[in-house]
């Protein structure tokens, strides 16, 4: 079998405020249990061949390495990790190898370690080029040591670069979110970029700090601003091919796909999640790992749940709208067994999906024999009422 790899690391130096994912700041790490020690490599791989022996994984797809803050391992756990994954199942030429990074860990001792490791895409988040944004949301990163990052990355990187970027951070002004897009311009080799709108997520600090008043949030602001990004990347050259992503002709991000497209994916680490489906059967596996670092060096212990046939349909839908490319009607007959264009009410003057193409918010069309169904660029900021309407 040929799956795809998520291996999380879920250390950071300092957590930033919005943060919802998991992961330990340094000044949370109580004693040697929650050190990002060899002995969390160790777990690493032995989850990683464990389950790769189970699920007879010939090849890795992609592999992508998560976090937290996985820059902030040493060079020769970088090595390791990637070399010990290369050693369980084979990479080829094409296997799309993705380091997330900060760009306070950006020097070229760290680059070197990538390119040595066999890493092929790095993703930066840069979230703002804005000091007193980054400073409003604990972020451990300033402009000077993003456009410090930018050039060792110029200088010293010759593999894919990703960068993210936030619409909305509290003091953010609407001239440094516009003009920060002008380094695409300056670092032609940023091939793909993701432009979040920000998320007040519960129990976060940030969270807390707009309850209490301290800082102030627009939604309406975000938005707009999202909005703005959009434009001005589709301007340079950026095309939006799914919810918040966007690329270079040819430079989509492969890994983050194999979830949108409902296909194997590996999950290792604390915190970290993997599925495995069998569509002859139409079923499928989910686990979940432990969130105690402790608990899973140890043993990796886990929660799993049985995805059903309705569960598997609901999220074949729900991802695949996510894209503007769309959902494949001979991809559905194969899966489920059924119609899609029924299953849309897309043939029936009162049908959902037949609304929103008569609004339109939604297209098809035909391509060899199969019937594309999408969201357009409008529909797609509406996906979440979309999906309601016709999956509840």
């Amino acid at each position: 079998m040929i799956s795809s790899l998520y291996v999380h690391i879920p250390f950071c130096k300092k957590k930033c405020d919005y943060c919802d994912f998991f992961s330990i700041g340094e000044k949370d790490r109580k004693g040697k249990s929650n050190d990002l020690s060899d002995s969390y490599i160790d777990a690493l791989l032995k989850e990683t061949d464990f389950y790769a022996k189970l699920y007879s994984v010939s090849c890795w797809k992609t592999i992508y390495v998560g976090g937290g803050t996985p820059s902030i391992l040493s060079a020769p756990q970088i090595l390791r990790l990637v070399s010990g994954i290369k050693k369980i199942a084979r990479t080829d030429e094409s296997t799309e190898i993705t380091f997330e990074m900060n760009p306070n860990d950006v020097t070229e001792n760290f680059l070197k370690a990538c390119s040595l490791a066999g890493i092929n895409r790095l993703s930066m988040g840069l979230q703002a080029l804005d000091d007193k944004a980054l400073s409003a949301v604990n972020r451990g990163s300033s402009v000077n040591i993003i456009m410090e990052a930018l050039e060792n990355l110029k200088n010293h990187w010759s593999g894919r670069l990703s960068v993210d970027f936030i619409a909305g951070l509290p003091k953010q002004s609407y001239s440094s979110f516009k003009n920060q897009f002008e380094i695409l311009k300056k670092y032609p080799k940023i091939d793909h970029v993701s432009l979040y709108t920000l998320t007040i997520e519960e129990n976060t600090p940030l969270a807390k700090k707009i309850d209490e008043g301290i800082i102030k949030f627009s939604e309406e602001k975000a938005d707009k601003m999202w909005m703005k990004g959009r434009s001005i990347l589709e301007k340079m050259g950026f095309y939006q091919y799914e919810v918040s992503n966007f690329a270079k002709k040819g430079f989509e991000s492969r890994h983050n796909t194999v979830y949108w497209k409902q296909e194997n994916y590996i999950g290792v680490g604390a915190g970290a999640s993997g599925t495995i489906y069998d569509f002859k059967k139409k079923i499928g596996r989910r686990w979940t790992n432990t969130l105690s670092i402790p608990c899973y060096t140890k043993e990796f212990s886990r929660q799993t749940e049985d995805l059903d046939e309705k569960t598997l349909e609901f999220e074949f839908l729900m991802l695949g709208f996510r894209r503007l490319e769309g959902v494949s009607s001979l991809e559905y007959k194969k899966r489920f067994g059924s119609s899609l264009a029924q299953r849309l009410g897309a043939d029936s003057v009162d049908g959902i999906f037949s609304q929103w193409k008569k609004n339109r918010l939604a297209n098809e069309k035909l391509v060899e024999g199969d019937r594309i169904f999408s969201l357009n660029r409008r529909g797609i900021l509406l996906l979440n009422r979309f999906l309601e309407e016709f999956l509840v």
